[in-house]
């Protein structure tokens, strides 16, 4: 008798147990806010919003994507001032520095080239085989701006940057 209450005190605790996680799990506790679409929304479609989160040593800024918070699994912890081993006298503050003459990109966060190769974009650590015997530091380069930072695939806007930033012959 004493092991049929047993079995039943612990089937009608295990049974309490699930249904109160399922129950914790669809009340929308996490980090989605409590809907499918990922939590906080912002009212101006596809376009970023610039939070500043205020703490009491620093302040953080974080963009708001309209479907949740996206950064790059690139951004590095602390902001800092970059100085390129192709231009070590020269500072960036943003991820991206554009060259529009030879038409490829230098993240600064991962130390890598991005370029054009026949139809294909490459990430290289390794120069574009156009500018192998060309000194950079002297080419006309342009830092984009922050709202680029967290975007990893910079060449899905080649085309804005190749018009906007026109290159000097």
């Amino acid at each position: 008798m004493k092991t049929i209450k047993k079995n039943v005190s612990l089937l009608a605790l295990s049974t309490l147990l699930i249904l109160s996680s399922i129950g914790f799990a669809q009340r929308g506790h996490g980090n989605s806010g409590g809907n499918h679409h990922g939590g906080n929304r912002s009212t101006h479609g596809n376009r970023h919003t610039k939070v500043i989160v205020k703490h009491p040593h620093h302040n953080t800024v974080v963009y708001k994507h309209p479907h949740g918070v996206r950064r790059s699994a690139y951004r590095p912890a602390v902001i800092k001032v970059y100085n390129p081993h192709w231009c070590p006298h020269r500072n960036y503050n943003r991820r991206w520095v554009y060259f529009p003459r030879y038409n490829f990109y230098w993240d600064n966060w991962r130390q890598i080239y991005v370029y054009r190769n026949a139809n294909v974009w490459v990430t290289n650590p390794t120069p574009p085989p156009t500018i192998v015997n060309v000194n950079i530091e002297n080419e006309k380069s342009y830092e984009l701006k922050e709202d680029d930072d967290d975007t990893d695939d910079i060449y899905i806007s080649n085309d804005n940057h190749t018009t906007e930033y026109k290159a000097e012959n």
